[in-house]
């Protein structure tokens, strides 16, 4: 098994991550299921794609199962109940313990000639799956199909970096919310553990918050390392920032946005 390396995400500029902190608040808005045709709204305003699905994926059980999808219905059956078993985010969902997974990341996974003519014949051309590991190996997975191949690396990068929010949307707007999750503990940072992810939200890198904190690199990781293990677990500062801002209450969306304000962004970019 070949694998990907971070070595190919590049960190977005200060006007790309303040596109997608206002994602990562839009997408707070997706509280039921007829609300999941957001999300792909929502990562279509930052980069356009015609095709696009959600849905879960059991580990355990093998079990696949697709909540949205904008493919067509012949093309969404047949791959919901066979494809899914090719795609190589599902296969790293299975063989590896990442918390988040690519199609990308995945080099050497042999596609059967009758997948790819699936493919062909529904028209989808570049293809971009991720797979977001929840509790008790209940996972997110999300797909993007058509859109311009010159900025997957980018696409990478901004999913990488909002998957985990997809994925407590999607957890949040489906009765997997509260199917084999653990119980939420209450949040116990320090004031200056608060201050930091308030950093690290506004896309600060560890070295840019150490200069702003005035304290060394190896500080800032030592902090950040707590904040990971007090929000249960979580692998990465993405997804610590989508579990620090869905559990801190002074972190809610405002009264004024609501699911209506996606309307026109999904009639402009979902095709």
């Amino acid at each position: 098994m070949i694998l990907r390396g971070l070595e190919k995400f590049q960190y977005p500029s200060r006007k790309e991550f303040q596109r997608l902190g206002e994602i990562m608040h839009q997408v707070r808005s997706v509280q039921r299921q007829d609300h999941l045709p957001l999300l792909a709204a929502s990562v279509s305003s930052f980069v356009p794609h015609e095709f696009s699905a959600c849905g879960t994926f059991d580990v355990s059980k093998k079990h696949f199962q697709i909540g949205h999808s904008s493919y067509g219905e012949e093309h969404t059956h047949l791959y919901e109940t066979q494809g899914y078993r090719w795609d190589p985010a599902v296969h790293l969902l299975e063989s590896t313990s990442n918390a988040t997974v690519s199609s990308e990341d995945l080099l050497d996974l042999e596609i059967p000639k009758a997948v790819v003519t699936l493919k062909l014949d529904g028209g989808i051309k570049e293809c971009l799956t991720i797979g977001v590991r929840g509790a008790v190996g209940l996972c997110t997975y999300f797909a993007f199909s058509n859109f311009d191949q010159r900025l997957m690396n980018k696409f990478e990068t901004m999913m990488q970096i909002l998957s985990p929010h997809l994925h407590l949307a999607y957890m949040r707007a489906t009765s997997w919310a509260n199917y084999g999750q653990p119980g939420q503990k209450q949040l116990a940072l320090t004031n200056r553990e608060e201050e930091i992810m308030r950093w690290v939200a506004e896309g600060k890198t560890n070295w840019e918050i150490s200069i702003i904190l005035h304290v060394s690199l190896n500080t800032i990781k030592f902090h950040l390392k707590n904040v990971y293990h007090k929000l249960g677990g979580v692998e990465n500062r993405w997804a610590a920032v989508a579990q620090w801002q869905n559990r801190s209450f002074d972190l809610t969306l405002p009264d004024t946005i609501t699911p209506r304000d996606f309307s026109p962004k999904i009639k402009q970019t979902v095709r």
